[in-house]
């Protein structure tokens, strides 16, 4: 028997009893659509808990720090036995597998302020490592280019441009409008904004030339002085929006320049005239050589499947780590349960939908007996009769497979619908999706992954119920069905 032919067969004896098909079709619908819905429902909300966890920062960059305590021993490590963030220490990390790479990160210890033309504002500038850095940043940045190599470039955050205030203007217009309150004898109204002033717009930074203006205090005879230094630099770069607030008002600048300033800031005026300037010359021309220790390092990791190893390789080595991504472990174990759950809960329709099948299989067997009993004596074998009674029975489940899908996808929409109406997603803190332009997520989300397998087990399911009654009419006697009525 030909595949086309056995095709057609079956296609002619579901539509011959289309009312029993349909009922039996039902069974296996309301199933499909109750997994489906429901486990749609829990990858929904972990995709939400997931998205609100990288909000606190990237799930694939960790923060790495010495390990200051021994939990094994419940005791403090002592200073010489902790491990140094240095040039060694990058060298370890980046040997561990599932490591893409490692920024190590330099502080400036002091007040910054950086100008731009008119317009200042505090911001936080952060030394790095370029060639490490620009193994996974320079695909962050927005405008412009990441930072080359030049001791004289930096590359903002994106709220950079934002917290950059004209602050003379800003005096006058509220000296102006203090005088305006006088004169009209009122009082002075407070606009929104730094010193009444209009709240700050964001402007392009890029290639424009900037100013660092640095602090120090020193003393001479017990009394507090204060001298300013100004370094100028070029903005080569604009980093994009992300979810990770912590560094919003960050600058980014080599670690060469970094540790020239953390030099002056830390010597004291004594030192300044002792050396003549030589030491500043002298850090610029051997800062790329010097060793010294780092505040922090940032580790990027290939993947988020591979966070937890290489999270637990760093505490191996004496690392301490903090990530969002160590609580990723609950999250993934938590809401399986849940699936398992709600899956076996829904997969009971699915039992007895199968028990369905198996009845209408034997109720078309006992039908069909003479049926059967003809095509036996034409010739047709025992594998093509099994063949044709397991293709009925799973085109049965198919069909209820496609039709629960299809009722899974509704009543996901419409659950995703009255969830954002009705303000659900809001109450349970979830849905807001991240930077402007981005989807916000959904309440409940089916992927490509659950439909081909809601479709492919409904179909599997409708074979496994037809094994029993398949075997059952290959072994009819081709006589005794013929002769019965």
């Amino acid at each position: 028997m030909k595949l086309l032919d056995s095709f057609r067969i079956v296609w002619r004896n579901l539509w011959r009893m289309k009312l029993r098909t349909a009922l039996t079709s039902v069974g296996v619908m309301i199933g499909t659509a109750a997994i489906v819905a429901m486990i749609a429902l829990s990858l929904g909300l972990k995709e939400n808990a997931v998205k609100s966890l990288e909000n606190f920062g990237n799930l694939t960059e960790l923060d790495v720090e010495p390990a200051y305590w021994n939990y094994e021993k419940d005791e403090p490590i002592p200073d010489d036995q902790r491990k140094k963030l240095n040039m060694e220490a990058v060298r370890v990390i980046k040997g561990i597998p599932g490591v893409a790479a490692v920024m190590p990160i330099k502080r400036i210890h002091g007040e910054t302020k950086l100008k731009v033309g008119r317009r200042e504002g505090y911001v936080e500038v952060v030394g790095v490592d370029v060639h490490e850095s620009a193994a996974y940043r320079k695909d962050d940045v927005e405008k412009g280019s990441y930072l080359s190599g030049s001791p004289q470039e930096i590359v903002v955050a994106y709220r950079v441009p934002t917290i950059l205030r004209d602050v003379e203007k800003e005096r006058r217009e509220a000296r102006r409008r203090s005088a305006d309150a006088k004169r009209g004898g009122g009082m002075e109204i407070m606009r929104p904004g730094f010193n009444g002033g209009d709240a700050p717009q964001s402007f392009n930074l890029v290639d424009k030339t900037a100013t660092i203006v640095l602090t120090r205090e020193y003393r001479i005879d017990d009394e507090p002085h204060f001298e300013k230094k100004e370094i100028r630099v070029r903005v080569v770069g604009q980093l994009r929006q992300d979810d990770n607030h912590r560094y919003g008002h960050a600058v980014y600048a080599p670690l060469s320049l970094v540790k020239e300033i953390n030099d002056w800031l830390n010597r004291t005026r004594g030192d300044e005239f002792g050396d003549g300037g030589g030491s500043t010359r002298r850090n610029r021309e051997t800062a790329k050589q010097d060793s010294f220790e780092f505040d922090e390092m940032t580790v990027k990791v290939e993947s988020r499947e591979k966070v937890e190893s290489v999270v637990q390789a760093l505490k191996e080595r004496g690392f301490e780590v903090w990530s969002p991504a160590r609580e990723l472990e609950q999250i993934n174990k938590f809401f399986f349960i849940i699936q398992i759950v709600l899956g076996g809960i829904a997969a009971v329709s699915l039992l007895v939908a199968t028990i369905g099948i198996v009845n209408t299989m034997i109720m078309s067997i006992l039908e069909r007996t003479k049926e059967i009993g003809i095509m036996k004596v034409i010739g047709a074998t025992v594998y093509n009769i099994r063949w044709l009674f397991l293709m009925e029975s799973g085109f049965i489940g198919l069909i209820g497979g496609l039709a629960g899908l299809g009722i899974a996808w509704g009543a996901v929409e419409l659950v995703n619908h009255f969830g954002e109406a009705g303000g659900i997603m809001d109450s349970l803190n979830i849905g807001f999706g991240g930077p402007e332009g981005e989807e916000k997520l959904r309440l409940a989300i089916i992927p490509t992954w659950l439909s081909l397998f809601a479709i492919g087990f409904s179909f599997v399911i409708g074979l496994l119920a037809g094994i029993f009654p398949a075997i059952r009419a290959s072994r009819l006697s081709a006589l005794q069905a013929i002769r019965s009525d």
